[in-house]
């Protein structure tokens, strides 16, 4: 009992303005970070902080659960799971106090940094991705003839086949389908989220996440449209996109085959998506980055623009690092897991916005 009145008091003992000095820091690859104050952030102090705290505690179990000195993913820092030990035990306290303490707590604990790469861009890419949705069976039919693949064994997999490989045919003897959909231009964007959901014939829900992909990476096929001339600025996104795939069968494996990138699935028995953390994403708080520099767990206060129905909101919330993909390559630059839905899936297909993101 002690130890939590001490834990408490605390949360308000140690101010990080404690140090008046800002901190500017040239990090490895030449990146810079820049102290700021938490009070010239828009929208910091409207922000939900109780639900960027529930989003980070996840994290945070994840981190006493593994190898408390090993090295976390990201080159930004060197940190370990043990570096977090203490915030994560605070916050474990705060989650059940008010408000205005949750927000004292992120202030008061961590120290804020904005993210220059090394041409020193502070702004950088951010869009958006979801839970898929899709109908299919677990029996091929003439309606549900679209494999869902599970991941090869290594011993019997070549990395190196493509999805037109794949698609033609190059795995159908190992008995790796887990599962037939309905529509191909559908499950070829589930490829690219790393998840969804398969409504079957009785209305049986079943959940799939990311198992694995083949060697190739993840390539845009919007590029190509657009050069080609089949797709014009305003439908340069992903609605524009699938809305010509489904109108243009006849091409439309030519071009999705432009992506050699193919994702492996594997049934998700849990009633979160999960993250490549290992840990269930929240609703536009979890944030896919970059994990070759960003740690796995961090807090990100990101500021943004959400496009949806041709009407743009400001978008400036904390998230926590909990995911990552093949496209989301940078030192700015994320992907926000906007949820499962109609209206998540409108925002992930029209989000394609400028930003920036401070590191907590």
């Amino acid at each position: 009992m002690i130890r939590i009145f001490l834990i408490i008091a605390l949360v308000f003992a140690l101010p990080s303005c404690l140090f008046t000095k800002k901190i500017s820091i040239k990090t490895q690859h030449n990146l810079r970070l820049t102290e700021q104050d938490f009070s010239e952030l828009e929208g910091w102090s409207e922000d939900d902080h109780k639900l960027a705290l529930q989003t980070f505690l996840h994290s945070c179990r994840k981190f006493s659960i593994i190898a408390q000195n090993n090295p976390l993913n990201g080159k930004l820092f060197n940190m370990t799971p043990n570096d977090f030990r203490d915030v994560c035990e605070i916050g474990e306290v705060v989650k059940n106090m008010s408000a205005k303490q949750t927000k004292n707590f992120f202030e008061n604990w961590f120290k804020l940094f904005s993210i220059e790469n090394s041409k020193g861009d502070s702004e950088g890419l951010f869009t958006g991705y979801y839970e898929a949705s899709l109908r299919g069976s677990f029996i091929k039919t003439e309606k549900y003839k679209y494999p869902i693949y599970s991941k090869p064994k290594d011993s019997d997999f070549n990395p190196y086949l493509t999805r037109q490989d794949i698609e033609n045919g190059a795995l159908s003897k190992q008995k790796l389908e887990l599962i037939y959909v309905d529509d191909k231009v559908d499950l070829f964007f589930m490829h690219i989220q790393g998840s969804g959901r398969v409504i079957l014939p009785n209305g049986t829900e079943i959940r799939l996440s990311y198992a694995g992909k083949n060697s190739y990476a993840f390539n845009a096929i919007s590029n190509e449209m657009f050069n080609r001339g089949l797709i014009s600025k305003s439908e340069y996104n992903s609605k524009g996109v699938r809305k010509w795939l489904k109108n243009n069968p006849e091409i439309a494996d030519e071009i999705m085959n432009v992506n050699q990138s193919f994702t492996f699935f594997k049934i998700n028995e849990s009633e979160y998506v999960i993250g490549a953390q290992g840990v269930p994403l929240t609703k536009e708080r979890s944030l896919a980055i970059d994990n070759e520099i960003i740690p796995y767990g961090s807090p990100l206060f990101l500021s943004t623009v959400i496009k949806n129905n041709n009407s743009k909101e400001n978008f400036n919330k904390l998230m926590i690092a909990q995911d990552t993909g093949s496209a989301i390559k940078g030192v700015v630059r994320g992907d926000i897991f906007f949820g499962y839905g109609s209206d998540a899936e409108d925002k992930a297909f029209t989000m394609t916005s400028k930003g920036q993101y401070y590191i907590l």
